[in-house]
C-alpha cells in the first residue's frame, strides 16, 4: 500500500510474509521541494519476538525532489506485528528526523491473531471500575488459546487482571474478551493483553489510561 507523510511517499512490500528469514523492500520517494542529503534509514519492529531485524539500516547519499529509491531490509519473521522506519537527513536549514506510522506486517502460519485492545475510557478516577477488551481473530483451527491481561501501575507495580481460556476458533471468526481494572492511584496505567498458543506468545497489544483522584 502506497502511503504519504510529508516529505516522503513510501511503500513497504510485501505486506505479508512466510515464517523464516525474509527480505522486505522499502520504496522511498522525496515529495518535498528540497533536496535531501546523507539520509540514514532505520527499520524498527514494535515486537522483536515476532519480527526481528537482521539488516535494519540503509543509506542514501542524495535524494532530489520527485526522486525515489528502493531499499532492502532482512528480517526473521515468526509472527504478525507492526514495523516502522525512521529517517535522519540533512537539507538546507539543518538536520531533521522523521518517523513513519506503524505498518502492520502479516506473517502466515499462526492459528489466530490479537487484533486490538480497547479500554472503556482512556480517563479514569481512583476507585471507579474500568474495562479492557481484547479482540481475537481466528486464522486457522485452534482448540482454544490463553489470553492474559495485566497492568503496569503509576508506582511501577505489576498487577495481574485476568487469565482466560478462549473458545475454539475457526478461520475468520472474531471473539472479544474483557478484564476489569479498578485504579487505586493517580497517574498513567498501561493495560496489556497477551495471546499464547501452548506457552508461545503469538500476539500482544496495550492501551493507556490516565487516572485522576
Amino acid at each position: 500500500m502506497l502511503r504519504r507523510k510529508y516529505p516522503f511517499e513510501y511503500e513497504l512490500s510485501p505486506e505479508s510474509l512466510e515464517k523464516g528469514t525474509r527480505w522486505l523492500t522499502l520504496r522511498l520517494k522525496n515529495i518535498g521541494n528540497d533536496s535531501m542529503h546523507n539520509l540514514d534509514i532505520n527499520m524498527h519492529s514494535t515486537d522483536s519476538l515476532q519480527i526481528s531485524l537482521r539488516k535494519s539500516s540503509d543509506h542514501i547519499f542524495r535524494l532530489t525532489p520527485d526522486e525515489d529509491r528502493l531499499l532492502s531490509f532482512q528480517v526473521d519473521a515468526h509472527g504478525t506485528t507492526s514495523l516502522y522506519f525512521s529517517v535522519r537527513y540533512f537539507k538546507e536549514g539543518g538536520s531533521f528526523h522523521w518517523d513513519s506510522p506503524w505498518i502492520r506486517e502479516q506473517v502466515h502460519g499462526e492459528v489466530a491473531e490479537l487484533e486490538r485492545i480497547l479500554v472503556s475510557n482512556p480517563y479514569g478516577i481512583i476507585g471507579r471500575e474500568l474495562e479492557a477488551e481484547a479482540t481475537i481473530k481466528g486464522l486457522g483451527s485452534s482448540d482454544g488459546l490463553d489470553l492474559q491481561f495485566w497492568a503496569d501501575t503509576p508506582s511501577g507495580e505489576h498487577e495481574e487482571l485476568a487469565e482466560i481460556k478462549t473458545k475454539k476458533l475457526s478461520r475468520g471468526e472474531e471473539v472479544s474478551y474483557t478484564a476489569k481494572i479498578t485504579p487505586k492511584e493517580k497517574g498513567y496505567y498501561t493495560v496489556y493483553a497477551s495471546l499464547y498458543d501452548h506457552n508461545r506468545r503469538i500476539g500482544r497489544d496495550s492501551g493507556v489510561i490516565w487516572v485522576e483522584k
